[in-house]
């Protein structure tokens, strides 16, 4: 989808636009057309790796409300009302 928007926003949106307006249209078509960047997973992968080697269990409420955290974050995008009906465990120790 944002692969489609991309021509409009730079062929039928920024001649329309005043003069100084028409740069940050063009800057906003090359964003569209190459996706946001992808996110570093540096850290989930880490924290995975020391899941898999035994290496967290002795911090396991630390994993638990590092991986809740990170959920949380993705439903934030993907679903924006999660946290109006969720019980995602705020009110819980792990």
């Amino acid at each position: 989808m944002l692969a489609a928007l991309a021509p409009l926003a730079h062929d039928d949106v920024r001649p329309t636009l005043p003069r100084e307006q028409r740069f940050i249209a063009l800057v906003a078509a090359k964003w569209v057309a190459e996706g946001p960047p992808a996110p570093d997973r540096t850290q989930q992968r880490e924290l995975a790796q020391a899941i898999r080697a035994g290496q967290a269990d002795e911090r396991w409420n630390d994993v638990v409300r590092q991986v809740r955290d990170d959920v949380r974050d993705r439903l934030a995008v993907a679903h924006s009302r999660y946290d109006d009906f969720a019980d995602d465990g705020k009110d819980k120790e792990p």
